[in-house]
């Protein structure tokens, strides 16, 4: 029974209630409503990203830090300190990692965890070899401990913005299809 009908504001600010049907069969009054609703989310999409940008300067001006932290390495080691994009990048990061690895644990630690979160976060390749380096830099708990910690939080961030600085991104400019996914959504939704 609490499927079958949906409650919607009014002009006047009063709840109303109307069959699910209707609203889910696509009538003009219920593609107002979410074209209005997305208007509505539409409005701070401005602020969005700009708290977008500004998190995600944040993160690279950490990461700045933790590089700017790391001990001195010779010229041919400072090529090989990037993102691998491939397995040659991969192994010849892990050639200076495990060479720095036991003097420097702590540094070494906290650069492979800020940087696979930073990759995470915002979705940028090289994540799965960072998940190939942790094991050839730790013991397989430690490897395994470090790739589902780092994975979990990053996959957390990353959908926590999404959720709060891409939805206002969205209904500003693919206002037409998230009415659309939102209809499709609120229909499977009362089946």
């Amino acid at each position: 029974m609490a499927k079958s009908r949906i409650a919607e504001k009014s002009q006047t600010g009063s709840l109303q209630s109307t069959p699910a049907g209707d609203q889910a069969a696509g009538t003009p009054g219920s593609r107002d409503h979410l074209k209005e609703k997305a208007c509505a989310e539409a409005g701070s999409a401005r602020m969005s990203l700009l708290i977008l940008v500004s998190i995600f300067l944040s993160a690279a001006f950490v990461m700045f830090l933790v590089y700017k932290n790391f001990p001195q390495l010779s010229e041919e080691e400072r090529v090989n300190m990037k993102v691998p994009r491939d397995m040659d990048d991969a192994k010849a990061l892990g050639k200076v990692l495990s060479k720095y690895k036991d003097t420097f644990y702590v540094e070494v630690l906290v650069a492979y965890f800020a940087t696979y979160i930073f990759l995470q976060t915002f979705a940028i390749p090289g994540s799965i070899f960072l998940s190939i380096l942790s094991g050839f830099l730790y013991p397989f708990p430690l490897a395994l401990f470090l790739v589902c910690l780092c994975s979990g939080l990053g996959a957390s961030f990353c959908y926590m913005l999404s959720y709060l600085v891409g939805r206002p991104v969205v209904y500003k400019y693919l206002t037409e299809k998230a009415v659309k996914w939102s209809q499709q959504v609120l229909r499977l939704l009362l089946l």
